[in-house]
């Protein structure tokens, strides 16, 4: 199976170590996301603790233990630390600002020694101890954060586990029961309907008509005093006729199974609206302990002329609840015509590695890359400024992304009149155009991607923008923080070196902004400095600016 829990829903909890943490930050805790909230291919991975919009909030070690890796990244968690404990959890802090201490130090001795501001790595056991309530860095707004806020996890590095922080016994209120917004009824197959629709209904009041079989969505959330008002819940419970049906819990998960999330929802639904209804369908490839309960794999059908009741119950982990009953009319579905606009494709049994082999296009998928059985559909088309003919890829029956990357290929044809470097394979989406990186080999192109859609080859040779954003040549300097604004058209940012006469200067990137930002205080010299700022991006094209300050 992709997808296994740790353990049980209740057997975790009892399970964990209590009140051996202590909290992240000296505030109570409010939060703007929990754990396991659905998002876009992924899970929510911990805690989203509020810092009241500012940046600079103190973060505090939780437990004694050592630092045993620090990432950084313009993307992501932007600068991330892991603390390694001596009860053999790990706690992790994202988005900070920086880092404090003897941990701030070996940092920027790293990036030095490297000449780059984003690295991965382990730091020796023991180099850098920490005490419980150590203060270990500043919250921030680093990475794909969307606003200041601290992102604390609980980890078990021999499992591979992230696990709620809350089971642990932190200190939180919330006296407030989870919002049910909303129940979806989705016909089973072709011929099942539901209120004599073949498309999925929004139950609008207390009774809903089903012909044949169908399955259900439920949209919820809970939110807690000082909290955000749509965050996840602990679990979902739903019954018929009282009768066990359906469970889902989100206690833990392995961090390489966190894109199910698109598989245990209505993602088509979830794009365009950013609601997340719960789906109680069965697919092969999720069937775990996210689910420890689907009774005939989460589909309800029953006798014709029959009358069922429905019962959601959604908890937060204080216990508090609420809940919604419904009732099912079975009725003979209604007569309508078969769709015509049904397509289909190619095969794919979900268990067994797949490859489509073409003149042009050639794609290749691991065992377990889709979520069930399916058949995958293939169409080209013309796209302008485009190098190749655009391949739609799509599977048919369940059209949600992959669980993991696949490798799409394209051979080269007549038309490109660039060099092999210069090409990229694009995903077209609507009015963008999102590149991958991209190798050439014996006459193909190949990328991983995650993702179904449209793909072709396009050219970048055009290379990045380099500007002043917050200072002017010639003129005094105002600013000990250099800020330059750095982008790309296509292939995007690869790398990047600044150079502060001549010597190698760090520059920390931040994605959102995609701007540089440069602490040259105290290495300036007197009068006339050069500043020089090499940009590369994707498909090797290079900008190189240089800025004279006066000082």
């Amino acid at each position: 199976m992709i997808l296994a829990i740790w353990c049980a829903a209740s057997a975790t909890a009892q399970s964990l170590p209590q009140n051996c943490f202590t909290l992240p930050m000296k505030t109570d805790v409010a939060l703007s996301a929990t754990f396991a909230e659905f998002r876009a291919n992924h899970f929510h991975g911990g805690l989203d603790m509020r810092v009241g919009g500012v940046i600079g909030v103190p973060v505090y070690a939780v437990a004694d233990g050592y630092v045993s890796r620090i990432s950084i990244s313009p993307w992501g968690g932007g600068k991330v630390l892991f603390i390694k404990h001596d009860n053999g959890y790990t706690s992790v802090y994202m988005h900070l600002n920086d880092f404090a201490g003897a941990i701030g130090t070996w940092v920027k001795e790293r990036q030095y020694d490297l000449h780059a501001y984003a690295f991965t790595e382990d730091v020796p056991e023991g180099l850098i101890p920490v005490r419980q309530g150590q203060l270990v860095a500043h919250s921030g707004n680093t990475g794909g954060s969307a606003g200041p806020h601290l992102h604390f996890e609980i980890r078990h590095p021999e499992s591979g586990k992230l696990i709620n922080p809350l089971l642990f016994g932190l200190p939180y209120r919330d006296g407030i029961a989870p919002t049910i917004r909303g129940i979806r009824i989705y016909p089973s197959d072709a011929v099942s309907t539901v209120n004599g629709s073949r498309e999925p209904v929004m139950l609008a009041g207390d009774t809903v008509l089903v012909g044949g079989s169908c399955y259900l969505g439920v949209y919820a959330t809970d939110a807690a005093e000082g909290s955000t008002k749509k965050n996840g819940y602990d679990h979902m419970e739903i019954s018929v006729d009282g009768h066990p049906f359906f469970k889902y819990t989100t206690e833990a998960f392995k961090n390489d199974s966190t894109r199910v999330a698109n598989a245990l929802i209505d993602w088509k639904h979830y794009g365009n609206t950013r609601e997340a209804y719960l789906l109680t369908r069965g697919l092969q490839g999720i069937e775990g302990q996210w689910v420890p309960l689907r009774k005939n794999n989460g589909h309800l059908e029953f006798d014709v002329g029959s009358k069922h009741s429905v019962t959601v119950k959604v908890y937060d982990l204080k216990g508090n609840m609420t809940e919604r009953t419904f009732y099912v009319r079975s009725v003979p579905p209604a007569n309508l015509p078969m769709r015509s606009d049904v397509i289909h494709g190619e095969e794919v049994i979900y268990s067994k590695a797949y490859r489509h082999v073409g003149n042009t296009l050639r794609v290749d998928m691991e065992a377990k890359t889709l979520y069930d059985n399916d058949e995958i559909a293939y169409q080209t088309t013309t796209a302008a400024g485009c190098l190749s003919p655009a391949y739609t890829i799509m599977p048919v029956r369940h059209q949600i992304p992959p669980h993991k990357s696949y490798k799409l290929s394209v051979r080269e044809s007549s038309n490109i009149n660039v060099t092999s470097d210069k090409v990229t394979i694009v995903r077209i989406d609507g009015s963008r155009n999102i590149a991958y990186k991209t190798t050439y080999a014996d006459g193909w192109y190949t990328a991983e991607v995650k993702d179904f859609g449209t793909f072709a080859l396009m050219a970048d040779t055009e290379p990045p923008t380099v500007g002043a954003i917050n200072f002017k040549e010639q003129s005094p300097l105002k600013t000990k923080v250099l800020k330059v604004k750095i982008q790309d058209n296509l292939s995007g940012i690869e790398t990047y070196h600044c150079y502060l006469n001549g010597t190698w200067i760090l520059g920390e990137y931040d994605g959102k902004s995609n701007t540089l930002s440069i602490h040259v205080g105290g290495q300036l010299k007197a009068g006339r400095n050069e500043l020089q700022v090499d940009v590369y991006d994707g498909c090797n094209n290079l900008t190189r600016k240089r800025f004279m300050l006066q000082h």
